[in-house]
């Protein structure tokens, strides 16, 4: 399906999930406020989302209980922080969803804060897809990675064949009305949105994203997201050197 040039644009808004405690990082605090040049996580996270336009509203939900949150502040007045995370995933996401003012109608981009290496080129590839189309989809990579599946005692089992296979990232983007249905179908124990549409039989189109839209789980994790923000700023400084250097600038 594509979109009929004479309908309204669409609304879109964001829900980013910073509710967990992050207990495979071992940092004794919650992993989402780990510093990436100087910033936490979250809140790189949370600025490539809105340094998209198109995104009216964007609900950061964290734990009740998470008191470096709650002293948390963003100048942009589309960022609300929503204290309603949930016991899973899942349900902080259901939470955030009905503590926005988005209506059924609408798109919601739903983003780990856990991936603040993301790029704002990819959210607009995702958004001007669901746009186009009219059809639910995620950001996601093809894998290209030799996978085993493994036997007794940690040993081989089998090659898997990764023909068809893509690792799936975030944001996933979804009408608010039909996410909501599928994720109270589905119940609290998928992983991710594109796993609830599944199982009401729904298929969300793939939009190939980037391979550094990590998602920072463990501490190796961190120092990678730290070495991929250096040498983004370290091209970015590269390019306006260069620019600087050219006659007549």
């Amino acid at each position: 399906m594509t979109m009929n040039p004479d309908k309204e644009e669409p609304v879109f808004g964001a829900v980013v999930v910073a509710a967990g405690v992050g207990s495979r990082m071992s940092t004794g605090s919650p992993k989402q406020y780990e510093l990436i040049g100087g910033k936490t996580m979250l809140e790189r996270s949370v600025q490539v989302l809105l340094d998209e336009p198109r995104i009216k509203e964007l609900v950061v939900v964290i734990s009740p209980a998470d008191m470096i949150g709650q002293r948390l502040t963003f100048e942009d007045p589309r960022v609300r922080i929503a204290r309603v995370g949930g016991q899973t995933r899942a349900d902080s996401v259901k939470n955030g969803i009905l503590f926005s003012n988005l209506k059924s109608s609408d798109w919601v981009l739903v983003h780990d804060a856990a991936r603040p290496c993301l790029l704002t080129s990819d959210v607009t590839k995702l958004m001007d897809y669901c746009r186009r189309h009219q059809e639910s989809a995620i950001l996601a990579v093809p894998v290209n990675d030799t996978l085993k599946k493994e036997g007794d005692n940690e040993t081989v089992a089998c090659t898997v064949s990764r023909d068809g296979l893509w690792a799936a990232q975030t944001p996933q983007c979804f009408p608010v009305g039909e996410l909501t249905r599928a994720m109270n179908e589905a119940g609290s124990a998928v992983t991710d949105e594109a796993s609830a549409m599944e199982f009401v039989g729904k298929h969300p189109a793939l939009v190939e994203g980037t391979p550094t839209n990590i998602k920072v789980t463990r501490p190796m994790d961190l120092w990678l997201a730290r070495a991929i923000f250096l040498a983004r700023k370290e091209k970015e400084n590269n390019e306006y050197l260069q620019n600087q250097s050219r006659p007549g600038l």
